[in-house]
């Protein structure tokens, strides 16, 4: 685990991989795999709920404003999405600021509370990041460093933050969470860093972000058997959009991974060591066809596996996705758009061992959406319709449909 935890960082640091704001504990303890096999079109309701490209440089360029999408994954599950950000003055130069992350999915589930505050120099912004939460020992603190800005060509952002700070770090000794006490034998912590270039040109984006969480190990005492479990996590992302013959063409990749296990502190069972990882690749180009019309082709392939050992296992789940994406989006008025189009994902499934949650097995997903985009003042709203094609092994009433909805709004 520690051999491969070093190698990603190593790799994460090479290719300046990570985000612009810091992720946690909770982000990577709650990434699931196998709960994605709950919802058989679950890459599709990602993808629909990918903000619009459009909207990207005024949520850039404010200092404050909210962004949210939002969208049907099953009948019981909805997918959440959503960001604040709020800058005020805190003092002739200095500014305080408030960051909300609320992501509620099938991959995983946290909100976050940030409160920053932003000293600029003449070298760059130093900040200091606290995260309140309800149990005192899982708070966060953080250390922040920004060199340019939202609206600059180039832009780095760095952060280290001390997961957990009052669980038995240090002086600080809140090791209690709920009713237990849980303090850590070896603290985690979590560097981060984001690198952007905006161009005119050619090259119009380059970015790539990551976040490594470092192996975590801590006692669970109060329960029946005394236990001891640890934690780690990477994850990173690169983006190149680059506009040449009339298209813009874009590449994009990512990378999530997680261990977590838990034993008794006697070593009487195996640890339960379970690994989550998931990766994909982009390929897409978007280009004028006539008039108002323009249309976008893409490609996605994705791979996902979960393994666990005894005694949550021995398990194995290992999928991956094709999929093709194509649409046409069409200018109605200066604040009105439009699109239409159709997706095709070729899942094919391996499991065995211990059953996990559910799975439908190798399938072939399909579905046709229409979607609306209308400006009123500074809120801009997106909606979108999605038709399934193919025979669903659920029962469904008439066709099988899905809606999401996108919110930004400045202020």
């Amino acid at each position: 685990m520690r051999a491969a935890a070093s190698g990603l960082a190593a790799l994460a640091l090479l290719l300046g991989l990570a985000p612009s704001a810091s992720a946690g504990t909770e982000q990577f303890s709650t990434f699931d795999i196998a709960v994605q096999e709950e919802d058989d079109e679950s890459l599709l309701d990602h993808l629909l709920t990918r903000a619009p490209r459009a909207w990207r440089l005024e949520w850039e360029n404010a200092t404050s404003a909210i962004r949210t999408s939002q969208g049907c994954l099953t009948s019981g599950q909805w997918f959440i999405d959503t960001d604040l950000k709020l800058r005020t003055a805190l003092g002739q130069h200095a500014r305080f600021g408030l960051d909300i992350r609320q992501n509620q999915t099938d991959r995983s589930n946290y909100d976050y509370v940030d409160f920053s505050f932003l000293f600029p120099t003449r070298i760059g912004t130093f900040g200091a990041m606290f995260r309140p939460l309800y149990d005192k020992s899982k708070q966060d603190f953080g250390l922040t460093y920004e060199a340019g800005a939202d609206t600059s060509r180039w832009q780095l952002q760095a952060a280290f933050v001390f997961e957990d700070t009052f669980n038995n770090l240090w002086e600080f000794r809140q090791t209690r969470v709920g009713n237990q006490s849980e303090p850590y034998t070896r603290h985690p912590y979590e560097p981060s860093l984001r690198v952007v270039h905006r161009g005119a040109g050619v090259v119009r984006r380059l970015e790539a972000g990551g976040t490594y969480l470092t192996p975590s190990v801590k006692t669970l005492l109060g329960s029946p058997v005394d236990l001891t479990g640890g934690l780690w996590g990477a994850s990173g992302y690169g983006l190149v959009e680059v506009r040449a013959a009339h298209t813009l063409w874009e590449l994009r990749g990512s990378s999530t991974q997680a261990a977590s296990a838990m034993q008794p502190v006697d070593f009487s069972t195996g640890d339960g060591r379970t690994f989550r990882r998931q990766w994909a690749a982009e390929f897409a180009a978007t280009r004028p066809l006539f008039g108002r019309v323009e249309g976008e082709a893409r490609l996605l392939y994705q791979s996902r596996g979960e393994h666990a050992r005894a005694p949550a296992g021995p398990s194995r789940l290992d999928a991956i996705d094709r999929l093709m994406m194509v649409e046409a989006r069409f200018l109605v008025t200066g604040e009105v758009h439009a699109r239409i189009g159709g997706m095709f994902d070729r899942i094919t499934v391996a499991h065995e061992g211990m059953p996990f949650l559910q799975t439908y097995g190798t399938r072939n997903e399909s579905r046709a959406f229409v979607g609306l985009s209308a400006r009123f003042g500074r809120v801009s709203i997106h909606l979108v319709e999605g038709i399934e094609l193919d025979p669903e092994p659920y029962e469904v009433w008439l066709v099988h449909d899905k809606g999401f909805m996108h919110l930004q709004a400045t202020f």
